[in-house]
């Protein structure tokens, strides 16, 4: 079974409403609109395996540690996946009994492109009674199994904590306790370059509109061999930022389908193993948002993504009012702050292969 992975409505509703939720109600409203009942996800264990095409299996360790017997109906992402519990087929909604302990299984494969840039994006977050579960999950554990001849990947949602190998190939391991399930996404090339890029801007911190920052991107060629045609791009919305200097850097552009964007790019001929670059920009800041970040950079080698930067937080009205530890009380999972940078990350690099596609045509 092969397809390309789409994720339903339902899920962006729930996504979204859950972040309008952190920017906007307390941690007693929110719970209302979360699932709230005795069933949780103990584990959650993801193995992505890619070679042609990705093959995707995730398990959840479903647990009713309520004092009644619950009828749920679960959704999930992708609809279409060969979906399982306990081995048979499953069939909503489920009754699920005080003390029960089910495993849920979905797999599923994506097809994937022949482009040397390529990325996986799955949805691991269930669905009770089209409710997101308000319990964090105590293990999650994905692995995923890189192509062969792949040494690194370009940008993951969430930062991966241990590395191993399988049959010669790349693996890495995601190993998460207490863990908000949130969308995840990876992506990598199969150009063999590692060149790191990071971000730096002065001042760090915006106390109003009208200031202007400048940006130091650093970049290094952490490679074996000279890499040349390197070009880096950064990306702002002009209502919220506008270029300063140099002038000649940037570009406005206005989309049919989208709204203007803003670019700085810079090319750099070629750099040598082990060397270091430093650039740098300056922007104002024309509008403030609950948080004001400057998005990843994405640093591409002959068109083709390789690196993204850090971002940087410039402002923001939740420091001292949004304490973490409500979240561990029943209060909202801040994952899905990381979920909102996971999507901006990912319209950069898209834009970048945009503005590429368009000029080659």
């Amino acid at each position: 079974m092969k397809k390309i992975l789409r994720i339903p409505a339902r899920f962006l509703v729930a996504g979204l409403t859950a972040i309008l939720l952190l920017f906007c109600l307390p941690a007693s409203a929110g719970a209302a609109l979360f699932y709230t009942g005795g069933i949780t996800v103990d584990t959650l264990t993801a193995t992505i395996d890619i070679n042609t095409q990705a093959d995707i299996v995730v398990e959840y360790e479903l647990v009713n540690h309520g004092d009644k017997t619950e009828s749920v109906t679960l959704t999930f992402s992708p609809t279409d996946g060969t979906v399982t519990i306990d081995g048979t087929s499953l069939s909503n909604p489920f009754s699920f009994e005080k003390g029960a302990k089910k495993k849920l299984s979905i797999s599923y494969s994506l097809r994937l492109s022949s482009a040397p840039y390529q990325s996986v994006f799955i949805d691991p977050i269930l669905l009770f009674d089209d409710m997101v579960n308000s319990q964090k999950v105590k293990s999650y554990n994905v692995k995923l199994i890189l192509p062969q001849g792949t040494k690194r990947i370009i940008y993951s949602s969430i930062s991966y904590d241990n590395t191993a190998t399988q049959d010669g190939k790349l693996v890495l391991l995601w190993n998460k306790k207490g863990f908000y399930p949130s969308l995840f996404f990876v992506s990598w090339s199969n150009l063999d370059v590692n060149i790191v890029a990071t971000k730096t801007a002065t001042p760090s911190n915006i106390t109003q509109l009208g200031e202007i920052i400048e940006v130091t991107v650093e970049i290094e060629n952490k490679g074996d061999t000279a890499v040349g045609n390197i070009t880096l791009q950064d990306s702002f919305y002009p209502g919220a930022f506008e270029a300063v200097a140099p002038a000649d850097e940037f570009e406005l552009t206005q989309p049919e389908l989208s709204d203007p964007h803003l670019y700085w790019t810079k090319e750099v001929a070629s750099l040598s193993p082990g060397e270091e670059k430093s650039l740098t920009y300056s922007v104002r800041v024309k509008a403030l948002g609950l948080e004001t970040r400057l998005g990843a950079l994405v640093v591409t080698v002959n068109g083709i993504p390789v690196s993204v930067s850090n971002d940087i937080l410039l402002f923001s009205e939740l420091e001292g009012k949004y304490q973490p530890q409500a979240a561990a009380e029943g209060g909202f999972p801040t994952i899905y702050i990381y979920v909102i940078i996971g999507v901006v990350v990912v319209v950069a690099i898209a834009s970048v292969l945009a503005i590429r596609s368009k000029r080659k045509a």
